[in-house]
């Protein structure tokens, strides 16, 4: 069985605001409980779409929930005024995400990182890491 990919959280390479780097305050970006970094600019944050296998990882590991319960929670915080994360198709998509709005945090494998956004957190297999863990990327698909 082949191992799943190590889960970069990232920001733009450009990144000056506060970001997030415990797995709780990440939590509360996503969860649009924290929408301000401590320099009181807004945090943008992007999830992939609900069926990409990244997001579930994600969801699981960093909000303790699955994309599919997680509905209901979005429909009354809608009811309220407040945005879900900004949905993208894809992890290029993510990166272009990340890398052009400012106070954009996401998340993409870690063997998809590029020179337009850095990682701030690692999910690897069930644990949260604020270290890179060491990487086995094979042969890039085009």
């Amino acid at each position: 069985m082949a191992e799943e990919p190590v889960i970069a959280v990232i920001v733009s390479a450009q990144a000056t605001y506060s970001v997030p780097v415990a797995v709780n305050d990440l939590a509360s970006v996503y969860w649009r409980k924290k929408l301000y970094d401590n320099q009181g600019k807004p945090l943008h944050p992007a999830n992939l779409s609900s069926d990409h296998p990244l997001r579930l990882r994600f969801s699981q590991q960093v909000l303790h929930s699955s994309p599919k319960s997680q509905v209901g929670y979005w429909n009354e915080l809608y009811f309220h005024g407040t945005q879900p994360p900004y949905t993208v198709e894809s992890q290029e998509a993510m990166i272009r995400y990340v890398a052009y709005t400012e106070s954009a945090i996401g998340y993409i494998d870690a063997c998809k990182l590029d020179e337009r956004v850095r990682a701030i957190l690692w999910v690897a297999g069930n644990k949260v890491l604020s270290e890179p863990p060491s990487l086995r990327c094979g042969p890039t698909m085009p």
